[in-house]
């Protein structure tokens, strides 16, 4: 996935896989990339085991989570040294992922605004205010699934007037 999306992987922090666009080299669709690399892993963990030996237990279940923004990026340590990015698009990406939906993927609506224009054929659904700790109450999307026949239809930014966890959105940000 990560060749076929020219997607850059930092690094892997616990179960957390942290993954880069427009770094290594210029990438104008970089939210729209990073969309629908998500969405594509997204897609093969549903088809993954968790364990293959206990196929009863299913298959994983992971969510995702991401953010468009300047980071700062370096390598860190002398003995063994790896290369690191940081900065507070880096923590607003964090949070993205820990506040999304199980099986789902989250982004920022500075994210989705970028891909609406990267990419309109990308569907979006607003999942209304969340609150994300350090940084109150945003505005986030959920991505939905692909569509793999015919166009769609209509806006790709489905304002729907139920968050995506079943309550209501409130008028006004």
């Amino acid at each position: 996935l990560l060749q076929r999306y020219e997607v850059f992987k930092v690094g892997t922090v616990g179960d957390a896989y942290m993954a880069v666009t427009n770094l290594a080299c210029e990438q104008p669709d970089h939210a729209a990339r990073m969309a629908r690399f998500a969405r594509s892993a997204m897609e093969v963990c549903k088809r993954t085991l968790i364990d293959e030996g206990q196929p009863d237990l299913g298959f994983v279940v992971m969510r995702a989570g991401f953010h468009s923004g300047p980071v700062v990026a370096n390598v860190v340590g002398r003995r063994n040294p790896r290369y690191s990015l940081f900065g507070d698009s880096v923590n607003t990406a964090s949070r993205m992922e820990s506040t999304s939906l199980p099986g789902r993927v989250q982004c920022s609506e500075k994210s989705a605004k970028l891909i609406m224009i990267q990419d309109p054929e990308i569907r979006l659904e607003l999942r209304g205010e969340v609150p994300v700790k350090g940084k109150g109450s945003m505005v986030t999307y959920l991505l939905k699934a692909s569509r793999t026949r015919g166009k769609p239809k209509g806006s790709k930014l489905k304002r729907d007037t139920k968050k995506a966890d079943g309550g209501e959105r409130r008028s006004g940000r």
